[in-house]
């Protein structure tokens, strides 16, 4: 079979890369080895950035429906019945702090209850082929992309799959991305844990809205036990530093499970029903490059963080949103694959920034600039003439270029909208009330390179401003105009009105799409017959 694009792994990297691609018109085959989403948690934490982009696809009333009601905070005990010691902050903004920045805020919902809600919703669009139970088993570089054999694991029957590009989240030990022979700096194991999945009523002890976090003294061992909700029907995960080279887990009986949980509760008649128990190699690693050839690395394969302060899930998910609309640009051929260089240059420094977080290693950073306010810089943002870069910037600052375009509550025919709803699907440039002049320019630019470009003037027509603050938190002038690209970042504004907007809009989507002074030129049937030709 032919596809434009094959993603290998079904976790919340490989599934959003799918949906991404989906909305933008590209088809994708996904190939997952198990036979299933996720049995066990893993990640619980779903950050405020992460859930505007669920936002942004319609999922955020599901993920709410089925999210956990917590306090994002780590409660320090000896012993879960034992007094708390303090109560430091796990990095996650309130319900109140966020909507100082954002039109949602961060939830909590295990992996094992997410995963289910993004599969269906990636089968959901006509132009996703998603396969569990079906193995990688062949990859090779050809011209002009991939050629993969994948094998249906339940019938035995091999596909041979040519595609253009590959995305590779098939996960921490990627074979992938040791068959193309990336190698990981970092740390390959800090340590091991005991992973100890279980039922149990708590509320007793805790209430019903406990801590997303409990670190837990008094159990012994170099570091301290953790104990995490993972569902609000009792549902707990209990992670013990283990050392499976003196005390092998497959040594280990139901009753002694049993004694890990009540000890670690300090209740020694607590009814436990124990699920599942599992040892989690805990690694520190971010690969050297993200990209060979035709061939992307995104989530775990590309970068492993520790399990303190919920960043690996969100890691892989923003990952994801970023490289998907460039490779969909590129396969759409209004994009030069001179743009999916990008990708590296964006994503590589916010995953080892993210494993430095990881480990309370990213001093003087808050967890709300870690998450939403990242700001890239490559080839496809147009810096700013005089203006320092950064790498991060708080969200209640006014924005910069490369950095996440800032939330404003907008009014539209009668009805309140963010600022972040009018994004997702295709750049969008935001003009003042007076810059006009843009909104002309953004339709000629559109229909001459053929970029799904839409123009949105804000303070004239239906759209209204009723706080009066987005040219402040934008940093224009109502003569300026703000290019935001698919994923929400910002690629480049005119603070003011120019000479000649048509031309400098057209050289500014030249420079973010990483096409020749020619093929700015060029015509659009012919641009594009040779993209895809290409």
């Amino acid at each position: 079979m032919q596809v434009p694009i094959l993603i290998v792994g079904g976790g919340p990297a490989g599934l959003c890369s799918s949906i991404v691609l989906s909305r933008l018109g590209v088809r994708s085959l996904l190939v997952e080895r198990h036979a299933s989403t996720s049995l066990h948690p893993k990640a619980t934490g779903i950050s405020t950035r992460t859930m505007e982009i669920f936002r942004q696809w319609g999922l955020e009333a599901e993920v709410r429906r089925l999210a956990m009601p917590i306090r994002f905070e780590c409660s320090v005990r000896h012993t879960l019945a034992g007094p708390e010691l303090e109560r430091p902050s796990l990095g996650y903004p309130d319900r109140v702090e966020a909507a100082a920045f954002s039109p949602t805020h961060p939830a909590a919902l295990a992996q094992d209850y997410l995963e289910p809600v993004l599969l269906a919703h990636a089968r959901s669009y006509a132009h996703a082929d998603v396969r569990f139970a079906t193995e990688l088993r062949e990859l090779e570089a050809v011209e002009n992309g991939v050629c993969a054999t994948v094998v249906d694991r339940t019938t035995g029957a091999r596909t041979v799959v040519s595609a253009r590009y590959v995305i590779a989240a098939d996960g921490a030990s990627s074979p992938i991305r040791q068959r193309l022979g990336i190698e990981m700096p970092g740390v390959e194991r800090i340590g091991e844990y005991l992973s100890i999945l279980f039922r149990a009523d708590l509320d007793a002890l805790l209430g019903h809205e406990p801590c997303g976090l409990y670190s837990l003294q008094g159990l012994g061992g170099p570091v301290p036990s953790v104990l995490v909700p993972t569902g609000g029907d009792g549902r707990w995960i209990l992670a013990i530093p283990w050392r499976s080279d003196t005390q092998p887990v497959a040594a280990l009986a139901h009753d002694d499970l049993v004694r890990f949980v009540r000890r670690a509760v300090g209740h020694d008649e607590l009814d436990v029903a124990v699920q599942d128990h599992q040892l989690v190699g805990i690694g520190a690693q971010v690969a050297e490059r993200f990209r060979v050839g035709n061939v992307f690395l995104v989530g775990d394969s590309a970068h492993r963080t520790a399990p303190t302060g919920g960043v690996g899930m969100n890691t892989a998910i923003q990952a994801a949103h970023n490289l998907a609309w460039k490779l969909a640009a590129v396969v759409r051929g209004f994009a030069s694959p001179e743009l999916l260089d990008s990708y590296d240059a964006e994503r590589r420094p916010s995953g080892e920034r993210n494993l430095l977080r990881s480990r309370g290693q990213l001093q003087g950073v808050s967890g709300v600039a870690a998450d939403l306010g990242v700001v890239y810089a490559s080839t496809a943002v147009v810096r700013e003439a005089g203006i320092d870069p950064v790498d991060l910037v708080e969200p209640t600052l006014p924005s910069c270029v490369g950095a996440r375009a800032p939330h404003v509550w907008l009014e539209a025919s009668g009805r309140q909208l963010s600022m972040l709803d009018l994004f997702g699907d295709h750049f969008v440039l935001l003009a003042g009330a007076r810059g006009d002049a843009w909104r002309f320019a953004a339709l000629e630019v559109a229909s001459d390179l053929g970029v799904p470009l839409h123009a949105v003037t804000i303070g004239q027509g239906p759209i209204t401003d009723p706080s009066g603050q987005w040219l402040e938190r934008y940093g224009i002038d109502p003569e300026g105009a703000v290019l935001v690209r698919p994923d929400g970042h910002i690629a480049w504004r005119a603070s003011g009105a120019t000479v000649d907007a048509g031309a400098t809009l057209r050289e500014v989507m030249g420079r973010v799409l990483s096409l020749s002074d020619e093929e700015r030129l060029a015509p659009k049937a012919a641009r594009t017959q040779s993209r895809r030709c290409a």
